[in-house]
Formats: C-alpha cells, sequence, structure tokens
C-alpha cells in the first residue's frame, strides 16, 4: 500500500516521498553499487525550505533534522529552481510529519488589524538587534495560505512577531521560524518546529539595564555544534595560534529574542503551556490525590543558612501560594494542573505539578531577570535519587532526558532533614512509569530524618566485589522490601529479577530497570537509578567464554548522556550495563525477559483506541 507522491531525479540518483517514508536511492561507482536510504517521516523532528538567491545561487534547499547521530542527524537535499515546485515538497512534509489538526486556542490576541506605531530612538536599537515586537497573525495567517502556500488548511496563525527581516510565527501545529537571508531579501528559510518534537522550554524576562529583550527558548531532541579545540601554533613556521570555537547549540535549542516592551510576557508564558504541555495529556501516569504534599519549612539560621547557599540545598515550602499565584497574577499554569511539591533554594523555586517540573531562576543583583524552565513529564526518560550520606548532607535528584543541550541532565541538591528524597522519588514514578488503568497512588507518612545503613545491600560475596559481577537472587523477598521497607515500587509493579553485587543491587521489575547503588565507606548514601523499558529501545546480551566466567547485558536507551562538556562538547546515549554469574542464571532467559518486556512490551491502550476482537472460524 506504499506509494510515491513525488520523486526528483539528479544524474544517476533517484529522491523520492512516499506516504510513508523518504527514500534516496544513490547509485555509487561504475553503477553496480546502489545504496537505499530510508527516512522515516517519525524520526524528522524539524524541516526547512530554502528558496533560491539572487544571482548565483539558482538551487532551492531542503534540510530534514533527525534525533539520530552521526551523519543522519541532518538530511540536505538541493533541487534546481524552476525545475521543482519547493512548496509541493513543503506541503508533503507537513502532511506526514505534522499529525492531526489542532483547535485554535480560546482567547488569544491575534492583533487583528494591528498597526505598529512604536517608534524612538530605543525603538530603532531593539530593531537593530533582532528583538521581535508582536505583528497581526491574522494578516500573516492570510498571506501564508496563498503566497507562499506554507501553512496546512486547517492551520491557524495564533501569535506573529518580525525583527528586523526575520519572522516567527506560533501556529496551532508548530513553530515557524522565516529567515531572510541576502543583501536583496531574495533567499527565504521557511523553518518548521511541530510542537510535539519540543521537550522542554523556557522564559527569561529582561535584566534591569540595557537589556531590552525577553528570551524564550524551545529545547528539542536535535544535535548542537561541538565547537573546535585551539591550537598553540607554530611561531617559526609562521602559523599564528588559533583559538577555540565554542559549542553552540544550534537546533537542539532554539532561542528566540522579544522585544520586552511590546510583547505581553505573561500571555507568551501561558499560550506556551498550552500550545506544549497539551500534547503531555496523552501521558499522565498513574491516578493521584492532587493534595500538596509539601509543609512550609523555617528559614535557615545562622551556618546552616551559608551552607545551604553555597550549596544551592533546597528545603521545602507550601505550594499552596505558589499554586494560586501562577494561577492568577502569573499565569503560568494549565486550568487543570496543581502544584503537589514546592522547595526554595535562597531566590530559586523548583515546583512539581501533575504535569510538569518547574525551576524558577532569579538571576542578578536585583532579581530582575527571572528564567521559567519547563520540563514535562513525558520528556523525563530516566531519574534517579541519592540519600544523604555520613559525611556528605545533601540528598540528591537527578532527572534525565533527549535534549543534547543544557537540559540533557537536570540536578537538584535538598538539604538532609527538610525533604523525603523517597517521597520525590514516588512521585515521579507515579507520572513516568505509573499507567491510567493503575489504581491511585497513596503516600504514606514523610521521613525527612537520616536513614540507617540500608539492609537492602548488606552482605554480598568478596567475589562479586572483585570480579563485578552479579548473582541472581530471590525476586520475591525483594519485591516485598521495595513495596513495604523501603517503598520504591508503585502497587502495580512487581519485581521480575533481582540481582546483587556486593553492596549493589541490579533490579528488574514488570515496568523498568532500577539500579541501587551503595556509596562511601558506610553505605548510607545509596542512589537509586531508574530507566523505564519505554525508553529502553534495544537489548543485548553476550555469554560467557572459556575465561570468562560471567556475562553481559546492555540496555540502549534513547536517553541523552553527557560524556564531555569541554570543547568539542560530546553527548551520546544513556547504556546500561550488567555483568551476570551464569552460574545463578540463565542468559538466554534474560535475553527473552527483555524481549518481552522492551520490543514486545505490552502498550497502554488509549481511550480512541479499538480493542482487537479474536475470531475463532469453527
Amino acid at each position: 500500500d506504499e506509494k510515491v507522491e513525488i520523486a526528483f531525479k539528479s544524474g544517476r540518483d533517484t529522491f523520492a516521498f512516499t506516504n510513508k517514508r523518504v527514500l534516496k536511492v544513490d547509485v555509487k561507482g561504475f553503477g553496480k553499487q546502489v545504496e537505499f536510504l530510508t527516512l522515516l517521516y517519525t524520526s524528522i523532528h524539524g524541516f526547512s525550505v530554502q528558496t533560491a538567491g539572487a544571482f548565483l545561487d539558482r538551487d532551492t534547499e531542503m534540510k530534514l533534522y533527525t534525533n539520530m547521530f552521526n551523519s543522519l542527524y541532518q538530511f540536505n537535499q538541493d533541487f534546481r529552481n524552476g525545475k521543482s515546485n519547493l512548496f509541493a515538497i513543503q506541503k508533503i512534509l507537513c502532511n506526514h510529519v505534522l499529525g492531526e489538526d489542532n483547535d485554535p486556542l480560546p482567547d488569544i490576541d491575534t492583533l487583528e488589524g494591528h498597526q505598529d506605531t512604536k517608534g524612538g530612538f530605543l525603538q530603532l536599537i531593539t530593531g537593530l538587534r533582532g528583538n521581535q515586537r508582536p505583528i497581526d497573525a491574522v494578516a500573516v495567517d492570510k498571506a501564508l495560505h496563498s503566497d507562499p502556500p506554507i501553512l496546512q488548511g486547517m492551520e491557524r496563525v495564533e501569535m506573529a512577531f518580525q525583527g528586523h527581516r526575520d519572522i516567527t510565527l506560533f501556529t496551532t501545529k508548530r513553530c515557524i521560524i522565516i529567515n531572510t537571508k541576502g543583501l536583496v531579501g531574495k533567499k527565504i528559510e521557511y523553518f518548521s518546529l511541530p510542537w510535539e518534537k519540543v521537550t522542554a522550554f523556557g522564559i527569561r524576562t529582561a535584566g534591569a539595564f540595557l537589556d531590552f529583550d525577553t528570551e524564550v527558548q524551545l529545547y528539542t531532541e536535535m544535535s548542537f555544534y561541538p565547537g573546535e579545540p585551539g591550537s598553540a601554533g607554530d611561531p617559526e613556521n609562521n602559523v599564528p595560534p588559533k583559538p577555540p570555537i565554542p559549542p553552540r547549540p544550534e537546533e537542539s535549542c532554539w532561542e528566540l529574542d522579544f522585544n520586552k516592551d511590546l510583547v505581553d510576557l505573561f500571555q507568551l508564558k501561558y499560550y506556551l503551556s498550552r500550545r506544549i504541555m497539551e500534547f503531555n495529556k496523552l501521558e499522565l501516569g498513574a491516578p493521584i490525590d492532587l493534595t500538596p504534599m509539601t509543609n512550609a519549612s523555617p528559614d535557615p539560621k545562622g551556618f546552616e543558612r551559608l551552607f545551604q547557599w553555597l550549596g544551592s540545598d533546597q528545603r521545602e515550602i507550601d505550594p499552596t501560594e505558589l499554586d494560586q499565584e501562577l494561577h492568577t497574577n502569573t499565569k503560568i499554569l494549565l486550568d487543570t494542573e496543581k502544584c503537589l511539591m514546592a522547595f526554595k533554594s535562597g531566590r530559586d523555586v523548583s515546583i512539581f505539578t501533575n504535569i510538569r517540573v518547574m525551576i524558577i531562576d532569579v538571576q542578578g543583583l536585583v532579581g530582575c531577570k527571572i528564567e521559567y524552565t519547563t520540563l514535562p513529564y513525558r520528556s523525563i526518560c530516566a531519574y534517579s535519587v541519592t540519600s544523604a550520606g555520613v559525611w556528605d548532607r545533601d540528598s540528591e535528584l537527578n532527572l534525565y532526558t533527549r535534549n543534547r543541550w543544557h537540559l540533557a541532565k537536570v540536578e537538584m541538591d535538598f538539604r538532609q532533614g527538610k525533604t523525603d528524597i523517597m517521597q520525590v522519588q514516588r512521585l515521579l514514578s507515579t507520572f513516568i512509569v505509573g499507567l491510567p488503568t493503575d489504581g491511585k497512588v497513596m503516600f504514606g507518612p514523610k521521613n525527612n530524618g537520616t536513614h540507617e545503613r540500608n539492609p537492602l545491600l548488606s552482605g554480598g560475596t568478596i567475589g562479586a566485589a572483585v570480579f563485578a559481577n552479579s548473582k541472581e537472587i530471590d525476586a520475591g523477598e525483594i519485591d516485598a522490601k521495595l513495596h513495604f521497607d523501603y517503598p520504591l515500587l508503585l502497587e502495580e509493579e512487581k519485581v521480575m529479577k533481582a540481582f546483587q553485587q556486593h553492596r549493589d543491587m541490579f533490579v528488574w521489575t514488570n515496568r523498568r530497570w532500577i539500579e541501587i547503588d551503595a556509596k562511601g565507606f558506610h553505605g548510607q548514601k545509596v542512589k537509586y537509578k531508574s530507566v523505564p523499558y519505554k525508553y529502553m529501545k534495544a537489548f543485548e546480551f553476550e555469554t560467557c567464554g572459556h575465561l570468562d566466567n560471567d556475562a553481559e547485558i546492555y540496555g540502549h536507551t534513547t536517553v541523552s548522556a553527557i560524556q564531555s562538556n569541554g570543547i568539542p562538547r560530546q553527548v551520546g546515549l544513556l547504556r546500561t550495563k550488567q555483568s551476570i554469574q551464569v552460574k545463578s542464571t540463565d542468559i538466554y532467559e534474560m535475553g527473552k525477559f527483555l524481549l518481552d518486556h522492551t520490543i514486545f512490551g505490552e502498550k497502554p491502550r488509549t481511550e480512541e483506541e479499538e480493542p482487537e476482537i479474536e475470531v475463532i472460524f469453527d
């Protein structure tokens, strides 16, 4: 049932768009070797088309951006101007990448009939800086439905902004950035970022002095420029030193600047929350009682206040006032959204709602510059909590995403005695691992005190510590402990496999892989890291050899893993690893277990999907 919708030929090569994929046929050498490259539409996270220039640039261009690594992160193709319909290509991409139509949001001021009458010296400066101002969205919508035909039939422009020559559009399905290039402005690039491909977003208000712009960051799963290391040069051969080129976010984080005096910041915040967060409603996790879970704690004093400030340690605060503020005066939260947990460190605040994690970062001496970062639960692909130790008095929380820039890993520290870190872990598990069909998740009394040495991790053989391999233990016993003694698991979760390696443990439930890592001499500081199976897209296992007495299991995920923050910056994908004693476990049985829970794992059925009906013929 696959059909070619449009095709192009360049020499011996062929480029085609079908109703299921993008296909490139590359004939190499003397024509006997042929490469067939397939790119699924679901792998395209952004795309752009660019018109031809004025003088010697006579080609139109198309770029497809993916979340893959190596050479497939960006796919470029040139077309001869006048020999191909660029906007027909753009239409096909819209039909297959943007998905279904969305209704326009109510109460959006489209500025119909708006005339830009602001002027003055400061307006001239901000215009030259590229800071964008609002324009008539209705007029832009009408124009881009006809000439050029950028928008789909039912797609509507809800907000429109213009800088010096560039335009940014927020439509019902995507963010469109129109970049005018060249001296005469004939070369124009139309870049499209679907809302459903936005991993997270942030808004930074303008500062106090000589800061004219409000900034918006749209975080994606696409790639970045890693930068280039510098060199000392060679004076003897007249080779000058080469300064390092720092990394740039590129497509991994789109940064948009808006005029602070002309753009309604609160309207922009609330719009992005509604337009981006609506996709999160498809993955709400397990049901939960929407009552506040944190309480106001007294402000620290003396050395405690100093240590908390130096370490950026957070303490609990009452989320009730924040919930009211973020629903009224600073309207950011959705109508159905509720603040469940809130923590404060100095001037900064972290909020856990039933839909997202929000970080409010107050910057500058006078605190006028405030950054609001939103991370939906659907974008958190792995997470870990670490209890406080004997000498290290902080508990820790790490959130891992598929973004490859600043939000690849989000770190938070909590002051011991001020937060129950295991309750935070349970909340995250509810929304990330839980299913809508689960029973309501209940939370027991909080324990902000010092945890005793974890009895789960005591014992273990010396051989396991020396050879770094794990031995299978009773899954039923660990299941009971992780449900009652240490409430790490949800009620519907069940431990299927459990392994112990000296003081550490690996637990395979019916929904996630958990690594329990005891740290330090006393083993009181324990890290619990969870990777849901739905983000483990591949796996491999190796049997033991003649001199190798253990087998290995590797889980390949879609979670970003920062390998180096230097120059060049390196980000790969998280890979789990576990060595297993073959005397206690059948490695092929583990391979079958992973196959059943990753590749062929049971997917939760949505309300729109009809159940499969088994037909039996007599």
